[in-house]
């Protein structure tokens, strides 16, 4: 992983995640936002079910999905969320806001992360880019958004 861009109190990170994927998902210590960029469209049900899974563990309270079938990962991430209590009915007060960004630009899903992810008493530091699979395209891409949104370390 590694700091992509910071202003102020605002971070923004960089991991890819490549077959066979261990989950690696850092603990920030504090709730943050996750952008997953999936970029694998072989990836497997439960692969991708436990890096869903990881998110929520590690608290991301907020998840924007785009890329390779990103609506599969809006929903696998919901689901992470409600698997947390065995009732199937987790407190609103660890809520894990999930959006899907199809037919969108890298650009506009930074922009919205970092306009529309903070709201009422839900302020996230933390940003986490985190690609799944590999394209060097997209990685490009992405780092150029979010260095031209936030100062650069």
């Amino acid at each position: 992983m590694r700091l992509i861009a910071q202003q102020g109190d605002r971070r923004f990170w960089f991991l890819r995640l490549k077959p066979p994927y261990d989950t690696a998902i850092p603990d920030f210590g504090t709730p943050f936002v996750a952008i997953v960029l999936a970029c694998d469209p072989t990836i497997a049900p439960d692969i991708q079910a436990a890096i869903s899974a990881e998110l929520v563990a590690k608290d991301c309270r907020y998840v924007l999905a785009w890329g390779v079938d990103s609506s599969s990962w809006d929903d696998s991430v919901d689901w992470a969320f409600i698997a947390t209590d065995p009732e199937f009915n987790p407190p609103n007060d660890r809520m894990v806001m999930t959006t899907c960004h199809d037919n969108e630009t890298i650009d506009d899903v930074i922009c919205f992360a970092l306009r529309s992810t903070n709201f009422g008493l839900h302020k996230s530091h933390d940003y986490l880019a985190l690609m799944i699979g590999n394209s060097s395209e997209i990685e490009s891409d992405v780092l150029s958004a979010i260095r031209s949104k936030l100062i650069t370390p």
